[in-house]
């Protein structure tokens, strides 16, 4: 392999090494705001179990965990990706080259799917918990009267 050839795909694989770097820091993030979120529906559990609210927060806290479970199978994925990635580095064949790439663009396109799915569910639980805190603060208003 020519040197300049060498060198432009060394920076295509540091590239993708930076961008799965980021990713791992985006999720690690999001587990922290996991945990957040479920303290915030404890804190909230006894407004959230009222048969009105009963159901949707069952959905919720499902959805809850299936994203949590994405984050991990994510987690997993990026890692053995940047192992693959590593492999190269240190080879520089271009033998693998073409299926990192594709590897790396399927990882892409689920790390997206994921981050959407888990701000829908965010938000879903922030204005649920914003309609308790409402409810409570025209109670709290009424009774102060």
């Amino acid at each position: 392999m020519k040197k300049d050839k060498k060198e432009k795909f060394r920076n295509k694989l540091f590239k993708l090494h930076e961008q799965n770097v980021t990713w791992l820091t985006e999720l690690e993030f999001v587990q922290v705001e996991h945990i957040f979120l479920e303290n915030l529906l404890s804190t909230h559990f006894l407004d959230l179990s009222s048969e009105k609210l009963i159901e949707p927060t069952k959905k919720l806290i499902q959805k809850l965990n299936d994203v949590e479970k994405m984050d991990n199978e994510l987690e997993d994925a990026i890692q053995t990706h940047n192992k693959h990635v590593a492999t190269l580095l240190e080879s520089l064949q271009l033998d693998g080259k073409k299926d990192v790439v594709n590897e790396h663009q399927s990882i892409k396109n689920d790390f997206e799917t994921f981050h959407l799915k888990f701000r829908f569910v965010k938000k879903k639980i922030y204005n649920m918990i914003k309609e308790i805190m409402k409810e409570h603060k025209q109670k709290l208003l009424i009774s102060n009267r």
